[in-house]
């Protein structure tokens, strides 16, 4: 079994528990316009999602002083467009209350990142006040894709689509989704190849925002990827390992 099946494995458990407890509320949500402050290209800076992450699979831990609140406003004070909030336990060390935390400080967009392989999961994101969610295709059918992206779009959250490889990209592309995640991590894997998104990128429809995930350790990476068309940029590892990531942060984004 490979590390993606492990997680969504003991993710599922999860959700089956938490449906037990929880029930979703009826309250209406305000939700802030994710997709719409990656569309806007800033004279000075790259389009930035900038990463709250504790800890991941390949690296174990990556922050020792984890204060998601703190690197929250550092990263919305040095530039970054939006934020993305891993809300996953047991690899990542996240925790869904952390959106809701987090929101109350900055006046950014913010993604969850998760695997979300069940319905529940989206009711899930929206009240604790996520604008954007991730569907990662390599653990979903198209069925699945469809109603979840639907289902987001209906609740007024952004969605961003992830790939991996051509056969995933393709059935993005037939759902006619308004943004692509392009990882360049394999997730079956763990594995970095950068080539990814150059390989995928010429295959996205002008109109789609494309995202580049991954591996993105230093301003050149971002020039480069821009030049293969990248619209913004999601990272978490380069910047949570920081001394100073306020300082990190402004400098890897600066065109």
């Amino acid at each position: 079994m490979n590390i993606l099946d492990k997680i969504c494995q003991l993710k599922k458990k999860e959700i089956n528990l938490l449906k037990k407890k929880f029930k979703p509320s009826k309250k209406k949500i305000q939700t802030r316009e994710f997709l719409k402050n990656l569309v806007l290209k800033d004279k000075n800076n790259f389009n930035l999602i900038a990463e709250v992450k504790k800890s991941s699979p390949s690296k174990g831990l990556i922050c020792k002083n984890f204060d998601p609140i703190k690197i929250a406003i550092d990263y919305e004070k040095a530039g970054a467009k939006c934020l993305s909030v891993l809300t996953e336990k047991n690899y990542f060390g996240g925790n869904i209350n952390y959106i809701s935390q987090i929101k109350k400080s900055v006046n950014i967009p913010i993604l969850r990142k998760d695997f979300i392989i069940d319905e529940w999961q989206i009711f899930e994101s929206y009240y604790a006040g996520a604008d954007c969610i991730l569907l990662i295709l390599a653990i979903l059918n198209d069925k699945q894709l469809k109603n979840f992206y639907n289902l987001s779009n209906k609740l007024e959250m952004d969605v961003i689509c992830e790939v991996h490889d051509e056969e995933e990209l393709l059935r993005a592309i037939k759902l006619e989704v308004n943004c692509i995640g392009v990882n360049n991590r394999n997730l079956k894997t763990l594995n970095i190849d950068k080539n990814t998104f150059h390989l995928l990128s010429s295959k996205i429809p002008q109109k789609t925002i494309k995202i580049c995930e991954s591996g993105l350790t230093c301003n050149d990476d971002l020039k480069k990827f821009t030049k293969s068309g990248a619209d913004a940029f999601l990272i978490g590892e380069s910047l949570m390992r920081s001394n100073n990531i306020y300082e990190e942060t402004q400098k890897i984004i600066k065109r």
